[in-house]
């Protein structure tokens, strides 16, 4: 049996992967409806939404009175999302909640190497909470029960069940 096979015999949806010019997985999806490139990243604790993007689509944003950053090292207000929906091809991962912060940074690490900016990173919190497996023979993403509807991520920062 194939691992396709199994994995979606055990209920995960595959989404499929490119490699973006810097080698890392990327994805398309859709946030509230738009197109949107997703970076698949396992180093990145919570799943993160340009905060432009956010303020761009008209989203509610909440400030978490925190900052955070990647390995960069820069420190950025972070908000959470409210009433946002993140969907990746026909699946849907289930972030324990949406936050969004500037992203400038590493749209501007991935123009040095002449790679289009992604919209959102897909961190860990939606890998644990589905029990993600990656496939790097096929580029594939899989997540586990991801296929059943779109979740709503409401004011609470919570995510609805499906």
């Amino acid at each position: 049996m194939s691992l396709l096979a199994f994995l979606e015999s055990d209920g995960y949806s595959r989404i499929p992967l490119t490699r973006n010019a810097v080698g890392h997985f990327e994805t398309d999806g859709k946030l509230s409806g738009r197109p949107v490139r997703v970076l698949i990243d396992t180093g990145a604790g919570s799943t993160v939404v340009s905060l432009a993007l956010a303020r761009e689509l008209g989203l509610e944003l909440t400030s978490e009175g925190k900052t955070g950053g990647g390995a960069g090292g820069t420190q950025l207000e972070i908000f959470k999302l409210a009433n946002a929906t993140l969907t990746l091809d026909h699946a849907v991962p289930k972030p324990k909640g949406l936050l969004a912060m500037d992203l400038s940074h590493v749209n501007a690490a991935l123009a040095l190497k002449h790679a289009p900016p992604i919209d959102v990173i897909l961190g860990v919190d939606v890998f644990e909470r589905q029990a993600a497996v990656i496939d790097y023979g096929t580029s594939s993403l899989f997540l586990k029960d991801a296929a059943l509807s779109e979740v709503v991520v409401p004011a609470s920062g919570e995510a609805a069940k499906a």
